[in-house]
């Protein structure tokens, strides 16, 4: 099964995170098996100096999975930058949907959560990187649907609808 795509994109600070968290629990609670993908430009720590698994991939190990009894993570180099989707097919396989923060780039559903206290230009503007819903704290006129920052429930509906149906 191939993953529904939602990538969630805005300015540094506008609330991404915040309403990736309270989107996952609504569409957990259909019973759908959800994913997430956080997209950073800024270079990432994910494993501790000294530690095993650190010594494996510092001995030149391309890949290293880290695995307890309930959870896994895989450090791995990448030879050529992929594309959310493709990322989604190979790691996300029998999930229902993948929520990406970040991605603006990318095609498929997007939602931008924009900020009056960032003060910055809102992505929607630009029409390369093609929004399809807003969420706000302040009010908007814009051709694509505005939903109130706070509304979750209506935003996981039009998720639903335009995602899903």
């Amino acid at each position: 099964m191939t993953p529904k795509l939602l990538s969630v994109i805005g300015r540094s600070g506008s609330g991404k995170t915040q309403l990736i968290t309270q989107i996952i629990p609504y569409f957990v609670s259909k019973n759908l098996k959800i994913g997430s993908i956080k997209h950073t430009h800024h270079q990432a720590q994910f494993d501790k100096k000294g530690k095993d698994s650190w010594k494996h991939k510092t001995a030149g190990s391309a890949q290293v999975l880290l695995m307890t009894d309930d959870q896994l993570a895989i450090y791995a180099d990448i030879q050529e930058k992929k594309t959310l989707r493709e990322i989604a097919d190979y790691w996300f396989q029998g999930f229902d949907m993948v929520i990406s923060e970040g991605f603006k780039k990318e095609s498929g559903l997007k939602i931008e959560v924009c900020r009056q206290a960032t003060q910055k230009t809102p992505l929607f503007t630009d029409p390369e990187f093609k929004v399809n819903m807003i969420v706000s704290d302040y009010q908007i006129q814009s051709t694509i649907p505005v939903f109130d920052i706070n509304a979750i429930s209506q935003i996981c509906s039009w998720i639903e609808t335009n995602l899903f149906l």
